[in-house]
């Protein structure tokens, strides 16, 4: 099971909590979500916040499973953040975001981004 909790802050320090939860046997359509919005970025499309969320969760994720150490999983996270925002169609009041990991038999992660 993969739990995918994130929080949205905005600029008037307000705050927004989000779930997703992804069974096992379900991975593969997250992949294909995944492949689906990986997509829409290269194509220079306009993607929800909740899309730009699922394209960097699904990053983490196969960096939490590949053993990647949790700094190196947070600065590629903020990278490939940074550079996808300018996609979000309803980014401007955004401040910080946090995204919160938990995979079966691994540590929680905890991954912030800030505008």
């Amino acid at each position: 099971m993969i739990h995918i909790k994130y929080t949205i802050f905005n600029e008037y320090r307000n705050s927004n909590i989000n779930e997703i939860q992804i069974s096992n046997h379900k991975e593969n359509s997250f992949k294909i979500i995944y492949q689906i919005i990986n997509q829409k970025i290269l194509e220079k499309r306009t993607i929800s916040l909740e899309q730009l969320v699922i394209f960097c969760s699904f990053k983490i994720i196969k960096k939490i499973k590949n053993k990647t150490n949790h700094e190196e999983i947070q600065e590629e996270s903020n990278n490939h953040f940074k550079k996808n925002k300018d996609y979000v169609s309803n980014f401007k009041n955004i401040k910080t975001m946090t995204i919160e990991i938990m995979i079966d038999n691994f540590p929680k992660n905890i991954i912030r981004f800030s505008t």
